[in-house]
């Protein structure tokens, strides 16, 4: 099990103070929160509500509260990380194709460069923190939005039909008992699920430290993130059946964002607490 820092940072500069004392790190450090600066807003101006990117913002705190404290490099490499040309291309790539995708992965490869070159070694599945930091999945995979309504729809007409009701269904739009329950992209998953991935990976970092078992912990998550989102849904719909349509349209429905994040963190941290005791027995 991975031991997290006491307490995190309070400021950037305690967050750094560890860095070698070399103009070098320094100034790679600032490009690299520049060119973050860069690709978030760049991202986050392609969005409607500024406010769905607020959850996002965790991810780089978090990322430095697990590796905290840096320790700076004994020995310069000899040459620079091969992540660096990689980091070059994936941004090039990115500007030239108008991917926050790709710029975030470019960015990704820089850090990585950057701990390879100024400081000893800090484990590389903790960069899927920083990763899900930037907006790239409202701006890139929009498809994945129209996959979790489409399939959310399903499964929530499926159950509704265990309990014996009358449900008609047209796509996204369900009808139940003639009661509309219309699946927008708000209740895609987009605004919350990066917000419930970092969630996610934040408990796997902690408690799984590494192997395939992490893997198996990342590869989990969106179908998590699915069965949080399909069960908000769900409990819209019953919202709507037993009080009406205004009360689910309401507050319910304002307050069914920060539910579904509470249900990922109970459903990973049951699963993810399986796979770290079956670590334990096998050891």
């Amino acid at each position: 099990m991975v031991n997290a820092p006491a307490k995190m940072p309070a400021t950037m500069a305690s967050a750094v103070s560890a860095l070698p004392m070399n103009k070098k790190a320094f100034a790679a450090l600032a490009a690299l929160v520049l060119l973050a600066a860069f690709i978030w807003l760049r991202g986050a101006l392609g969005l409607a509500d500024a406010s769905d990117t607020l959850p996002l913002r965790a991810a780089f705190p978090l990322y430095l509260w697990l590796t905290m404290p840096w320790s700076a490099r004994t020995g310069a490499p000899a040459r620079l990380p091969r992540t660096a040309f990689a980091g070059i291309a994936l941004t090039l790539a990115g500007i030239l194709a108008d991917s926050t995708l790709l710029l975030a992965i470019g960015w990704i490869a820089f850090l990585d460069a950057f701990q390879s070159t100024f400081l000893e070694k800090i484990p590389r599945r903790f960069l899927v923190l920083p990763f899900l930091g930037f907006p790239w999945l409202t701006q890139n995979l929009d498809a994945l939005g129209w996959l979790f309504r489409y399939t959310g729809a399903g499964a929530v007409q499926f159950l509704f039909i265990i309990l014996g009701m009358t449900v008609h269904r047209e796509g996204t739009l369900l009808f139940i008992n003639n009661l509309p329950l219309s699946i927008e992209p708000a209740c895609a998953g987009l605004n919350v699920l990066q917000s419930m991935l970092i969630v996610g990976c934040l408990l796997i970092c902690i408690r799984i430290p590494g192997g395939w078992r992490f893997w198996l912990a990342i590869s989990s998550l969106v179908p998590l993130a699915w069965v949080a989102n399909t069960f908000r849904i769900f409990m819209l719909g019953c919202a709507g059946l037993m009080f009406g349509s205004d009360f689910a349209r309401g507050w319910f429905h304002q307050w069914g964002g920060w539910l579904v994040l509470c249900l990922m963190f109970l459903l990973c941290e049951r699963v993810f607490n399986l796979l770290a005791r079956k670590r334990r027995i096998a050891a």
